[in-house]
C-alpha cells in the first residue's frame, strides 16, 4: 500500500519547526496571493478560472502557519470570518470541511505564533483557500479580510497524511 507525506515549507522559523519534526521538507512558498472569486477576476474565462487553487489530496492534512507575534489578532479575525464563512455558506461540501476542520495555536517558535490545522477527513475535490472560502460569504469583505492574512503571514507548511498503523487494532 502506498503511503503519501508531502511538506511544504516557507519561513525560517517554520523551516526549524518541520525539520525537526518532519521527514520531508521541499520548496519555499510565497506568501499568499489575493484569490478573488472567479466573477471578481478578469481570467475568469479561462479554462480553469473556477477551479480550487489549494486542494488537500491525503485523508487528513495538517495546515502549519507561522503568523507574526504582533498580528495574532489580525489572524485570529481571519479565522473567524473563515468559520463564519463555513457556517453561512450554502453549499454543502462546505459543512462537510467544518465537520472535520479543528484549529490548534501552539507555542510560539522563533517568535512567532504558530496555528495548526487538522482537518480529518480532508473533503477531495474542496477548496481549502482561506481567502476564496471567505469571499464565497463575503465578497465586498474578502479584501480587507485578505489584507490582514497576508501582513500577518510569516510561513505555512502543508502535511497530507494516509492511515499507516491503528494503535487499537489492525489497519
Amino acid at each position: 500500500m502506498s503511503r503519501r507525506f508531502n511538506t511544504l515549507v516557507s519561513g525560517l522559523a517554520l523551516g526549524a519547526l518541520v525539520v525537526a519534526s518532519a521527514s520531508t521538507a521541499t520548496a519555499q512558498e510565497p506568501a499568499p496571493q489575493p484569490q478573488l472569486p472567479p466573477a471578481q477576476t478578469p481570467a475568469a474565462t479561462a479554462p480553469d478560472a473556477g477551479k480550487p487553487v489549494l486542494v488537500l489530496n491525503g485523508e487528513v492534512a495538517l495546515i502549519t502557519l507561522v503568523i507574526k507575534p504582533d498580528k495574532t489578532a489580525d489572524f485570529e479575525y481571519v479565522l473567524t470570518k473563515l468559520k463564519e464563512s463555513l457556517e453561512k455558506s450554502e453549499n454543502p461540501q462546505r459543512k462537510e470541511q467544518a465537520a472535520g476542520w479543528r484549529v490548534f495555536k501552539a507555542p510560539n517558535a522563533n517568535g512567532n505564533a504558530v496555528y495548526v490545522m487538522r482537518i480529518d477527513p480532508v473533503v477531495k475535490g474542496a477548496e481549502y483557500d482561506i481567502s476564496r472560502i471567505i469571499a464565497e460569504v463575503f465578497p465586498v469583505e474578502v479584501q480587507e479580510v485578505f489584507a490582514k492574512y497576508k501582513d500577518a503571514f510569516a510561513g505555512r507548511a502543508i502535511t497530507e497524511l494516509t492511515p499507516f498503523m491503528s494503535m487499537s487494532g489492525s489497519q
